[in-house]
């Protein structure tokens, strides 16, 4: 078998073991939390799932670059949350309820809103003329089957086998994380005739991209009056983004089936976590003032 044909199989693969361990942590609370905390909650959710996406889609109009590194970009704002985030809120000292909190609901809304909003914003960016075109309902479930069952099924056995759950995480992060591996360098090995063009044409705007989603988290925050731990929660996961869904919808024949679209998501998923380090080492030499808000 050529080992470009093991992508498609990898990386949903890999998405699947990863939301899967993220139930295994999740519980019903984390998503009633929008009630009892609705600020943060609103103000989190409406940068990751209206403000990003619009952020996106400004960018590709202003920096002209290939339609298919115009889709991954727009594919990495439509793809909210991931357990990463809660694992640098943490290390930031944030708000790690918040976070899981907002990786939970966004990760239920993206099954829905990705399908939509892609369907939408495709004829613009691959020309009006364009063959591509999602099959909504279809693409609801292909993303349902990678994200939603596996978080539904991961929580059930939370509720039943805590202990369990308790157990597997390590394991399930060490699969997840090699599965992951393996899938990234199968995509750069499939380009990587043109690997440097591909880095230096995609490169920037995944970075930009990135720097200016954890702007928009650390702005809204403040406007939103948050204390400083919820700020800082908001800027990771604005910032941190679900590049391996993101690849999965870009990679699966049963969606858009284009591996060049997921050079974007490739290397948003690797500058990200530098990017993100860099804002963890800022904040946690600072000492937190008494009574900040802001």
């Amino acid at each position: 078998m050529n080992v470009a044909a093991l992508i498609p199989i990898l990386i949903p693969g890999a998405l699947a073991v990863i939301m899967l361990g993220m139930g295994m942590r999740l519980r019903v609370t984390d998503f009633t939390r929008v009630f009892r905390e609705p600020k943060a909650v609103i103000a989190g959710l409406t940068c990751q799932i209206v403000l990003l996406p619009l952020l996106a889609f400004g960018l590709v109009m202003v920096f002209p670059m290939r339609p298919e590194f115009s889709v991954g970009l727009m594919l990495i704002a439509l793809s909210p949350g991931g357990a990463t985030s809660n694992m640098f809120s943490l290390l930031a000292k944030g708000d790690l309820g918040l976070s899981v909190t907002l990786t939970a609901i966004s990760s239920s809304l993206c099954v829905f809103t990705v399908p939509l909003l892609l369907n939408l914003i495709l004829p613009h960016l691959m020309g009006i003329d364009t063959q591509i075109k999602l099959p909504i309902l279809n693409t609801m479930l292909q993303i349902a089957y990678i994200t939603a069952i596996p978080v539904s099924l991961g929580m059930i056995v939370n509720a039943k086998a805590p202990k369990f759950c308790a157990r597997m995480e390590r394991p399930l992060k060490i699969i997840s994380a090699v599965f992951l591996t393996i899938a990234i360098v199968l995509i750069l090995s499939r380009e990587r005739d043109r690997i440097i063009e591909l880095l230096v044409s995609a490169g920037p705007s995944a970075i930009l991209l990135n720097l200016l989603a954890m702007g928009l988290g650390a702005v809204v925050a403040r406007w939103a009056m948050l204390n400083w731990q919820q700020q800082r929660t908001l800027v990771i996961e604005v910032g941190i983004q679900n590049a391996i869904l993101a690849t999965a919808i870009a990679v699966s024949p049963a969606m858009l089936n284009n591996v060049t679209m997921a050079m974007v998501p490739t290397i948003y998923g690797f500058t990200m976590v530098l990017i993100v380090a860099a804002y963890l080492y800022m904040v946690l030499r600072k000492p937190v003032p008494v009574g900040e808000l802001g």
